[in-house]
């Protein structure tokens, strides 16, 4: 994955509205709702980062730290057109080894139900029942670092 390059985006910058629209495109508008409709102020205090091929955003990965120990992986997106490459992989090895290197010891992420089987495979246990998230099942997933 050495035509990645991934990149910090900041808050209310060019990158960032257009992560905003990746995730409209992704998590929303399949269900007839539109992210821009909602409160994004907590935004601000994730750790977000875009993935870019050629300057072009193809992905996006968030953390939110929780407490000295855990943080949420949040907003795990590739775009249709890059689907099925291992970049789900790849942005989850570099998020986890970002997360590790500020010190903390768990990673906590809400999943899609239809995705459940991806965290596994990366050491990630399921810790709820399912339940709707925006009209889509998801439950929590936990991993020790």
């Amino acid at each position: 994955m050495n035509n990645i390059i991934m990149r910090q985006i900041d808050y209310l910058s060019k990158d960032y509205e257009d992560s905003v629209d990746i995730r409209n495109e992704v998590f929303r508008k399949p269900q007839g709702l539109d992210i821009r409709d909602e409160d994004l102020s907590s935004d601000k205090d994730m750790v977000m980062y875009g993935g870019f091929i050629d300057n072009k955003m193809m992905s996006t990965i968030f953390y939110l730290p929780l407490d000295q120990e855990t943080a949420q992986v949040k907003s795990v997106i590739v775009i249709d057109e890059y689907r099925n490459l291992g970049l789900g992989i790849y942005l989850m090895e570099f998020i986890e080894d970002e997360i590790k290197a500020k010190g903390f010891k768990k990673i906590k992420l809400m999943a899609r139900v239809t995705i459940q089987g991806f965290y596994e495979k990366l050491g990630y246990k399921p810790i709820s029942e399912s339940f709707l998230y925006y009209k889509t099942p998801h439950l929590y997933m936990e991993k020790y670092l």
